[in-house]
């Protein structure tokens, strides 16, 4: 009797008008289920239908129930899936015993689209008396198979190898006076290198991108580390002027391109609804090398000579190399999907403690990804798009103002108030830790604007019933990236302007210190939550998308750099930081541009795709 009421139940379910209709009788049905099942299945003896092959259930049109298999054995239902396959709904029994688990996932057809709506869940083991609840499905338990544990450390390493570029940036600025006399050359011709570097900081994301979304994370690093390995050696040997001009250059190709392969790692393993805070850390260990860079620098070349920072540089570079070869697993979802698809031969770590589970019955990641081809227009198309354009000008100009700031005070600190290249160096601590400070507070403040936004959205759309399944993902994600983001662009350019003027009227140094503390820590805060924006605006490009906002930071910075010297010295310190502030204000159009319009920009961009 038990048996034949459990299949009067389930034979009820298959109504295709009824059900797309009205979803009643589902919540009836489950509650029922969820409520009596496990007594039916504990207590019943009854005879057992042999199961389709491979666990499927068969739902075709000439049936009007789905099959089962009633289970003597001891088995309790842990959860219910609804999915709704067009008008039809099929539900999907995970259950679990004392051996094992068994699950029906293989019966969802390839060919039909399913998507989750609900997971009916009960408390504990189900009994006649319990009640099931129902849970939204969270998309991000589910977007990546790496481990909690595998996730920290793969992006604990990412980030280290990402600390390379801002620690070769900021490790040689408080060493230029010293550079330039032991080279016999002026401060502008040491500016040069740092404008070389820039330059070649900027285009080489752009070079790299072209390949960099088709081989994968793994081979990018391990290609860039060696790069960037020779040149530091290199640099460490140079006799003259030139070397140290041509190979700041080769070094700025090496690290560059590791803070966007770092930014798609973490679009790979870590969903949008949290993707903020762990992109927010990611950029808190570039906050470290602005803020200890300098210091180091300075106690290098005042004790070593400046030759020895970068025998330092190769030290830290071949460590990383080693891990990066021996350790580090592919990440990118078009050759590994969720990291359950095995990766090509030459893309596998040979120790396998970072890898994820692999899935029986997938071929490689060659074959997932699809042919190979190098895309030599990908970075400049991306730049044709208008919300790609808004952003990377935007955050180009911003990023000027504060390399120019950083910049200008070095030389500003030994000349007019008579500093050693150690003592410089310390003044760079206070930029430094806004900078470490900004990128930790830029997380938390964008995973909870996130949320806020979501919840917005979720309360806009309740009653309408049509739309299955319930929204998990933000969709303006330009005002959820952008709005918290005003303040702080704001009191960023106020900063620069009373920096300028602090040092022009010869404030006491502990007034600049402070003021710098501010520049490194908001500046950080715009740079981060429009590197997050960029990556989820393109989610299949992440790299060529990172990539083109390092091309426009760095040559727009390049130039600042360049200007910054004969600007001070035409209309001095103050004028000349109040200019720059201006500049940036004026940028500030192109970010309200990308709130305003940059959702139809990019509906517009995803229509045309499907076209």
């Amino acid at each position: 009797m038990a048996c034949f009421l459990f299949r009067r139940i389930l034979r009820g379910f298959h109504m295709p008008s009824r059900m797309h209709k009205s979803p009643k009788p589902t919540r009836l049905g489950v509650w029922f289920i969820m409520r009596f099942c496990d007594p039916l299945t504990t207590n019943s003896n009854c005879p057992t239908k042999p199961a389709p092959p491979l666990g499927e259930i068969h739902h075709g049109k000439e049936e009007s129930h789905m099959h089962f298999e009633l289970l003597p054995l001891k088995f309790c239902v842990e959860s219910q899936q609804i999915v709704p396959l067009h008008h039809t709904v099929r539900f999907i029994f995970n259950m679990s015993s004392g051996t094992g688990v068994a699950s029906a996932d293989n019966s969802i057809l390839p060919d039909e689209p399913a998507t989750p709506m609900a997971v009916m869940k009960d408390e504990n083991t189900p009994t006649a008396n319990s009640d099931a609840r129902v849970e939204a499905v969270d998309p991000a338990d589910s977007y990546s198979k790496f481990g909690p544990k595998q996730r920290l450390v793969i992006i604990a390493i990412a980030s280290t190898i990402g600390v390379l570029s801002p620690l070769s940036s900021n490790l040689y600025t408080p060493a230029i006076p010293a550079v330039a006399k032991d080279l016999g050359v002026s401060t502008d011709a040491i500016n040069l290198t740092i404008t070389s570097y820039l330059v070649l900081q900027g285009i080489s994301p752009t070079l790299w991108s072209v390949i960099g979304d088709n081989t994968g994370r793994r081979l990018l690093y391990l290609i860039a580390l060696t790069v960037y390995l020779g040149s530091c050696v290199g640099l460490a040997l140079s006799p003259n002027y030139p070397s140290v001009l041509a190979l700041r250059a080769v070094q700025a190709v090496g690290s560059a391109s590791t803070t966007a392969i770092g930014a798609s790692l973490i679009g790979d393993l870590i969903h949008v609804s949290q993707r903020g805070g762990w992109m927010g850390n990611y950029s808190a260990m570039g906050g470290a090398g602005t803020a200890f860079g300098p210091v180091l620098g300075g106690l290098f070349a005042q004790y070593t000579g400046w030759r020895g920072m970068f025998v330092f540089m190769a030290a830290l570079a071949a460590f990383l190399l080693m891990t990066t070869a021996f350790l580090l697993p592919e990440t990118k979802r078009d050759i590994v999907h969720d990291g359950s698809v095995p990766a090509p031969w030459y893309l596998q770590a040979p120790i396998k403690w970072l890898d994820a589970p692999k899935s029986t019955g997938h071929a490689t990641g060659r074959a997932t990804a699809g042919k190979f081809k190098i895309d030599l227009k990908a970075p400049v198309r991306l730049l044709v798009e208008p919300e790609c354009l808004c952003v990377v000008l935007f955050t180009g100009v911003i990023f000027a103002v504060w390399q120019a700031t950083m910049v200008a005070t070095a030389t500003l600190y030994s000349e007019r108030y008579g500093l050693s290249e150690t003592n410089i160096g310390l003044t760079y601590i206070s930029n430094g830790v806004g900078s470490l400070c900004g990128s930790i507070l830029t997380g938390k403040l964008l995973d909870r604007e996130y949320k806020r936004q979501l919840q917005r959205e979720k309360t806009q759309d309740e009653g309408n019933e049509e739309q299955q399944p319930r929204q998990q993902e933000v969709q303006h994600i330009e005002l959820a990236r952008i709005k918290p983001l005003i303040i702080p662009t704001v009191v960023f350019l106020v900063s620069v302007v009373a920096l300028g003027w602090i040092m022009e009227y010869h404030v006491h140094i502990a007034a600049s210190i402070t003021i710098a503390f501010f520049v490194g820590g908001l500046s950080t805060i715009v740079f981060a939550g429009f590197s997050i924006l960029i990556v989820d605006l393109f989610k299949s490009q992440s790299f060529s998308a990172t990539a083109s906002m390092n091309l426009s930071r760095c040559l727009i910075a390049s130039g600042g750099t360049a200007a910054i010297g004969p600007l001070i010295r035409a209309v001095g310190v103050g004028w000349a930081f109040t200019i720059c502030a201006a500049v940036g204000l004026a940028s500030c159009s192109l970010a309200l541009a990308e709130l305003w319009r940059g959702r139809h920009w990019r509906a517009k961009r995803n229509a045309a795709k499907q076209v």
